[in-house]
């Protein structure tokens, strides 16, 4: 084994494998080299070549697994909280995002933000997401939806994990809605901004993987490929925001790019968990965005 390894005592350890809830091992030792688990188990079966190494107590605390959040905005401007109050008198999220608020509205209060501003609030977003255990998590930009602003939020995105002791991938979502100024040109949005801010984002190294919101007040199945296609060109993989108001089919068309994720899905049918099964593709859930939204 390395030399340098740090071994962690007196604890329970949630292992997530076996028989016993969550994997389970009381009385447990952890070693650690190289950021990685090297050896977990019950501490009197601790190998003899670990047993002298300094150890560190860990008061009989419960130590598990670090929590990943795989669909995060962590980083934009402003706030929906008139929103709330429309939507308990009754008004669906479709609706109020037509009336210009949703995404639209955050759009405007991002483009406004400057780069520091946009940072200080991501860092006290991620600070609560560490607080509740999570080491990895993902942001997507989409708040932007011109180049420049698409650009600082990944940048921000980047900023967060060099601030602070978490792992950040950054997905690029351009194609999250249409803007203001390109209102009934939906087509025209994809090719001179969305596609385009892809590529200069990819230039930067501010992109991991490249997300779309496929809906009745976003983008069709088609036009999302062509963010796609793009994508493969750059050796992207892909995710997708689908059946998340009604059934598009986005969910199958993004598993036929053997896309990492299909999200949201509420509204998913049998062949596009087909499709998502046959293609490894992960449904993710969002409970709280459901009902949060009514």
């Amino acid at each position: 084994m390395p030399d340098a390894i740090q071994l962690m005592t007196n604890l329970t350890a949630a292992t997530l494998i076996g028989d016993a809830p969550y994997g389970l091992i009381e009385d447990a030792a952890i070693a650690v080299a190289d950021r990685r688990i090297a050896w977990v188990g019950k501490r009197k079966d601790l190998p003899q070549d670990l047993s002298a190494r300094d150890t560190v107590d860990m008061g009989g605390r419960l130590v598990t697994p670090g929590l990943i959040d795989c669909h995060t905005h962590l980083v934009h401007g402003g706030n929906r909280a008139v929103e709330f109050e429309m939507r308990l008198n009754g008004a669906s999220y479709e609706e109020i995002a037509r009336a210009g608020g949703g995404i639209v509205s955050t759009v405007r209060a991002t483009r406004e933000a400057s780069e520091d501003t946009l940072l200080r609030e991501a860092l006290r977003r991620a600070d609560a997401l560490i607080a509740e255990g999570v080491t990895t998590l993902e942001i997507k930009s989409g708040y932007g939806l011109d180049l420049e602003t698409e650009l600082r939020m990944l940048r921000v995105a980047r900023a967060v994990m060099a601030n602070r002791p978490v792992r950040v991938k950054t997905s690029f979502l351009g194609a999250h809605a249409v803007p203001a100024e390109y209102k009934g040109r939906d087509d025209a949005y994809i090719d001179e901004v969305c596609i385009p801010a892809l590529r200069a984002a990819h230039a930067e190294g501010l992109v991991d993987a490249v997300d779309g919101f496929c809906e009745g007040i976003a983008f069709s199945p088609a036009q999302i490929a062509r963010v796609f296609d793009a994508a493969q060109e750059l050796g992207l993989s892909v995710k997708l925001h689908a059946e998340q108001l009604s059934n598009l089919g986005g969910a199958a068309m993004a598993a036929g790019y053997g896309a990492l994720s299909a999200d949201h899905i509420e509204y998913l049918d049998e062949a596009g968990v087909a499709a998502m099964a046959k293609a490894g593709t992960v449904a993710v859930l969002l409970p709280g965005a459901f009902y949060t939204l009514h």
